[in-house]
């Protein structure tokens, strides 16, 4: 499916003066922007914080921890054996 051209939104166009008027037509597409501004930022944010969590991976206790640990054993390795 394609978008409609030219002639199609101005037939479109002719038909939305005709049926609201030149008067309502202002408030019509004041309330058509808004609404449009709405669902924007609505699909926005999710998208957003979806982006921020992917690119700072979070840190957890168990992580530092888990990596303490392998970093002792690796230590522990390191050092001769006491007899």
């Amino acid at each position: 499916m394609s978008w409609p051209g030219v002639p199609e939104l101005l037939l479109i166009a002719i038909v939305i003066l005709l049926l609201f008027g030149g008067s309502k037509l202002k408030d019509v597409m004041k309330s058509f922007g808004e609404g449009l501004r709405e669902f924007r930022k609505a699909t926005e944010e999710p998208t957003q914080q979806l982006h921020k969590e992917l690119q700072t991976p979070p840190t957890t206790s168990a992580d530092s921890e888990a990596s303490d640990g392998a970093q002792e054993s690796e230590d522990h390795q390191s050092e001769p054996p006491v007899s």
